[in-house]
């Protein structure tokens, strides 16, 4: 009797034993459970798009100037370093004794570093009368820029800008001052200060050009940004261009946008209008 009652102590205090063990480990799951439904709460992020006033980079400039705002008009370096875009280039030259000449390029380009940008660019053309239209490769170009400093160090963000072009069988340069940016909290501006040249043996086969553009938008939300731009141009064919017209970007994603200028010539030595639509995508 003794050794009956032994036993059944054993089996109770076993069964106590167990009972209390499950219970410890079913409270520290259901802790280690709450815990985990915590942490995921607190990594769950929602993907929206940036503001464009949003700096970014390594020279610490907005997110707008990393985009082509304006087709006419160029500002600061676009990509930062390591960072590459492609765009597709439609430009419409709506001639007044003729059909429309329709130029169209791809532009690759790419952050070089110490606010150095190099661009390369691939030229077709599709041009003609009547049944005789053509579409032909012109020819390729580069292109570099360089910005003296960081993003707002110097009033106007001078940067410098360098083309070489070897199209129809000639070889042009096209060095330009850029400059740009904030003009209000919402609106932006740019201006470009252009010579174009095509080299030569001598002077008086040497074709040269001198332009000037400008730009202004005002950034009405994320997706949006209207404005216009302005043209001069001044060769020694001794012909006088002026231009003037509205300009539309929508940004599908900060990294994909499509931008539409149209400007309209205003005097008879200018084309009937420069229309220029521009689809990019940063890669």
């Amino acid at each position: 009797m003794k050794n009956v009652f032994l036993i059944l102590t054993l089996i109770l205090t076993v069964s106590a034993n167990a009972q209390y063990s499950n219970s410890a480990i079913s409270k520290a799951v259901e802790e280690k459970h709450k815990d985990s439904t915590i942490v995921f709460d607190e990594v769950l992020v929602e993907a929206t798009k940036l503001p464009l006033q949003t700096k970014v980079g390594e020279y610490n400039q907005p997110l707008w100037s990393t985009m082509r705002m304006f087709p006419s008009t160029r500002v600061y370096v676009m990509n930062p370093p390591g960072t590459a875009m492609y765009e597709k280039w439609f430009d419409i030259r709506d001639r007044r004794d003729g059909p429309a000449q329709i130029r169209m390029r791809d532009e690759f380009t790419v952050g070089l570093g110490n606010r150095l940008q190099l661009d390369l660019y691939s030229h077709t053309v599709y041009d003609g009368e009547g049944d005789m239209k053509d579409f032909d490769w012109r020819g390729f170009s580069f292109e570099f820029r360089y910005a003296l400093a960081d993003w707002g160090k110097i009033p106007g963000n001078p940067t410098l800008y360098y083309e070489t072009k070897m199209l129809d069988g000639g070889w042009g340069i096209e060095p330009k001052l850029l400059l740009g940016g904030l003009a209000t909290e919402n609106s932006i501006w740019g201006l470009n200060f252009i010579y174009e040249g095509n080299v030569k043996p001598t002077r008086e086969a040497q074709h040269r050009e001198y332009a000037a553009t400008g730009s202004y938008a005002w950034i009405i939300n994320e997706s949006f940004t209207i404005g216009a731009s302005a043209m001069y141009r001044n060769n020694d064919f001794n012909t006088v261009e002026y231009y003037i017209g509205p300009l539309l970007q929508y940004r599908v994603n900060n990294k994909a946008y499509i931008t539409v200028e149209s400007i309209p010539g205003l005097n008879q030595d200018s084309k009937a209008s420069r229309n220029t639509i521009i689809i990019a995508w940063r890669l």
